[in-house]
């Protein structure tokens, strides 16, 4: 497991286990986003959640085609968001994390193209001005566990089909590799299911194992390094299967 082969991945486990009797929902304190993943590759990821779904939304009929679509990328986005708020240091999107969580949670929810244009409105808002919320982000579940696992699949299958030629494309990897950084810290906060301390002990520990792996990706993905490459995603997987086996 990533938390046993490296300094860094051992103090992820420090940092988590403190938490073994945290309350359901609060979780532990997220590391600043810097030390997984680079700040820039989140401000990336946003931009290309962004122009993907103002894609969806171009009129109607593509917003009624694709929304199943609109409503899972809103949902990562919100995830993203929530990571992007609770991190307490200074970066680009500071200002826009509560609002774009809101407005990220408000498009998942539409159900109709007028709720969606008005929700994608709110969404450039946050952006563009830097809009804050009322109230400040709160560490909880903002999306479905099982539509961030379907884009975690997603992104793990791009990212192995494109492990040969890690130069092609390279910043559409590296945005892979914040987007699962992002999801494993976001599901850390879905534990309203689990009932003992010591079941969320280990829920947040594989979290943070696929966090800490997500981030050695981005590393050897920027250092055009294969083998680490290859080595992070196999830790990846292994992340994945250990959780499912004890939690699916």
């Amino acid at each position: 497991m990533p938390a046993q082969n490296s300094p860094r991945g051992m103090t992820a486990v420090v940092t988590l286990g403190f938490c073994v009797c945290a309350i359901a929902g609060e979780g532990p304190k997220p590391p600043a986003i810097a030390q997984v993943v680079p700040v820039e590759d989140y401000v990336g990821l946003v931009a290309s959640f962004r122009q993907h779904l103002r894609e969806m939304l171009i009129d109607e009929q593509t917003f009624l085609d694709s929304s199943h679509k609109v409503s899972r990328d809103a949902q990562t986005l919100a995830a993203v968001a929530l990571v992007l708020g609770l991190d307490e240091k200074d970066h680009p999107l500071n200002g826009a994390a509560p609002a774009l969580l809101q407005a990220a949670r408000q498009l998942a929810e539409a159900k109709h193209y007028a709720a969606a244009q008005e929700a994608m409105t709110a969404l450039d808002r946050a952006l563009d001005e830097q809009r804050t919320a009322a109230q400040p982000i709160k560490p909880e579940k903002v999306a479905s566990l099982g539509q961030l696992m379907k884009q975690v699949s997603f992104a793990q299958n791009r990212l192995r089909r494109g492990a040969r030629r890690i130069d092609d494309d390279k910043e559409s990897k590296v945005r892979d590799a914040a987007l699962l950084a992002a999801i494993a810290q976001a599901t850390i906060y879905d534990d309203d299911r689990l009932d003992t301390p010591a079941r969320r002990e280990q829920w947040y520990r594989f979290c943070g194992q696929m966090r800490d792996s997500a981030g050695d990706l981005s590393r050897a993905l920027r250092a055009t390094d294969k083998e680490g490459t290859e080595r992070a995603l196999r830790e990846l997987g292994r992340s994945c299967d250990v959780c499912h086996a004890a939690f699916r």
